[in-house]
């Protein structure tokens, strides 16, 4: 299916480990739309990324957007001196500051400490051709609940 001109392909990405706690599982099968070179990134999007130098792909969440400056701060995430709502994060220990490049976006996972991302990979930031989809039926400003992250499994299965 074609819509515009960029191609709509759709997969299932099981998410690994524990960083996206508590909005998505381990073992859990979410839907993924293809993100063409066009497609507009958001703060709060879920999304699976190739970051260079990792090897391998990672679903985390789109914090930083181009030319903003990120101050962490004892669990707290400003950006451009504004504190982020983000009340699906977990608190975290990390302080440092980033600022973000043109065409690149700054991604970290929802549990914090817990979580491999921006903060501690070689380069922090994630080039927008590196951002290869994104999931569906994940609420961009709050958590889903256990019964949501249930049932977006179980939209995911044939009939």
């Amino acid at each position: 299916m074609t819509v515009g001109d960029e191609a709509t392909v759709l997969w299932l990405t099981r998410v690994e480990g524990r960083s996206m706690e508590p909005t998505l599982h381990p073992g859990l099968l979410v839907p993924t739309r293809a993100l063409g070179p066009r497609a507009a990134l958001r703060r709060g999007d879920v999304v699976v990324a190739e970051p260079r130098g990792l090897g391998r792909r990672v679903v985390k969440r789109v914090v930083g957007l181009p030319g903003e400056r990120l101050t962490f701060d004892g669990g707290r995430v400003a950006v451009d001196g504004a504190a982020l709502d983000e009340p699906y994060a977990t608190a975290s220990t990390y302080r440092g500051e980033l600022l973000v490049p043109a065409g690149a976006f700054v991604l970290l996972g929802d549990n914090r400490d817990a979580s491999e991302d921006a903060r501690s990979w070689p380069s922090p930031f994630v080039a927008r051709a590196e951002i290869v989809g994104r999931l569906l039926g994940r609420r961009r400003r709050r958590a889903a609940p256990p019964s949501d992250v249930s049932a977006v499994g179980g939209a995911a299965r044939p009939r």
